[in-house]
This record gives C-alpha cells, sequence and structure tokens, in this order.
C-alpha cells in the first residue's frame, strides 16, 4: 500500500484518475469527492469571472466578486482534502500488534483515533460543498444567461462531492466506541444535509425561471 500521498499537485490529471482505480493507492471515495467539488466550485467561479452579467450592472458585477471570492477559498480547500493522508494511518493502526491485553488496548485507541482523522476529512468535504453550493444560487442569479449550462453542471459536481462524502462518513460510523462523538457527528451530517437541499432547489430554482 501507498505510504505517501499523492494530490493533484504532484500528479496529472490521468495519474489522479487511475490512482483512484488502482487498490495500491490510498485514493478513494473521499477524495474523488473533493475532486468533484473542486472541479464543481471551479466551474461556478469561471462563471462568476466572465465579463458578462445578468444585467451587465454594478450591483451583479460586485455579487458575482463576492461570490467569486468565496469560490476561491471553497476550491482551495477542496485541493487540500484531497491531499490529506488518512487510509495510511488507520492501515498502520489495524496492524499494530496485539498479542498482550496492553499491545489490543494501544491498537483499538490507534484505531479509534486514525478513525476520527478519517472522519474528519469527509465531514470537511462535505461542509466545503454545502458551502460551494450556497454560492451557486447567487451566481445563479446574477451571472450571464448563457452560462447557465456551467452552473448547472457546478452544482451537480457540488452536490456529487457532497453526496460521496456522506455516503463514506455513514459507512464508517460503525467503527466508532465513541457513541457522543457518534451523536456530534451524526448532528452534524444532518445540519449540512438540509443546507445542502435549501442550497441546491435555490441554485435549481433560478435556473429553471432562465429562458431559453
Amino acid at each position: 500500500m501507498a505510504t505517501t500521498p499523492h494530490g493533484p499537485s504532484e500528479v496529472s490529471l490521468r495519474g489522479f484518475i487511475e490512482a483512484v482505480g488502482s487498490a495500491e493507492a490510498p485514493h478513494g471515495a473521499v477524495s474523488t469527492a473533493a475532486v468533484a467539488g473542486a472541479l464543481g466550485s471551479s466551474l461556478l467561479l469561471m462563471v462568476a469571472t466572465l465579463p458578462q452579467t445578468r444585467s451587465d450592472s454594478v450591483a451583479d458585477r460586485t455579487k458575482l466578486i463576492e461570490a467569486a471570492t468565496a469560490l476561491t477559498d471553497v476550491q482551495q480547500q477542496l485541493i487540500e482534502t484531497i491531499e490529506t493522508e488518512t487510509a495510511v494511518k488507520l492501515f498502520t493502526a489495524r496492524n499494530m500488534p496485539q498479542a498482550s491485553e496492553t499491545q489490543r488496548s494501544e491498537r483499538q485507541a490507534a484505531i479509534q483515533l486514525a478513525l476520527r482523522a478519517s472522519a474528519d476529512v469527509p465531514l470537511e468535504v462535505m461542509r466545503l460543498c454545502a458551502r460551494g453550493l450556497e454560492v451557486a444560487a447567487t451566481v445563479a442569479a446574477h451571472s450571464a444567461r448563457p452560462a447557465s449550462a456551467d452552473v448547472q453542471l457546478g452544482v451537480a459536481l457540488l452536490r456529487a462531492g457532497f453526496d460521496g462524502s456522506r455516503s463514506n462518513l455513514e459507512g464508517k460510523l460503525s467503527s466508532f466506541s465513541d457513541a457522543p462523538y457518534v451523536t456530534l457527528v451524526v448532528d452534524d451530517i444532518a445540519r449540512l444535509s438540509d443546507v445542502t437541499i435549501a442550497a441546491t432547489r435555490a441554485a435549481e430554482s433560478l435556473l429553471k425561471v432562465l429562458p431559453a
């Protein structure tokens, strides 16, 4: 198993895609979800910085400048999550010796610590994708109408990033022994899901009213 992360800043896009499909590489669902979210935020960022706006007004441009700043932040943070390696730590913890009661206790503690780290990453991807979707409504409302297809794809990619990370995180919860921590994570999932659903509906409703 690979012992060092290889994010998009270190390999080509082709290399990253091939790594996701390899059992030897640490990249999996969360990295792929983060890439989807980063691509979605990049599409929205592109639309927000186009010279033409909805009405070519100062108000449109001001809103889109604000949106572009927020999307740049989301994009960069998603790139950082892609390059955050947690699979190796969990693999290492699960392979710790367990011949004695002390070793078994140390192994279990290390596994739980590694699981928390591995849960933090998809939770952060969810938060960032939710934030990107909130900004998407602003882009949809103030950007040029011909760019609506790009906005729609950006929204779909951010939603895919959110849903993929959520599924990954929910699949980990049964492995935690800390019930209060699980409760906090479940509450965060529910809160972010509500934000995401509302933001997606807001953006899509604005796209639906656009004339052909």
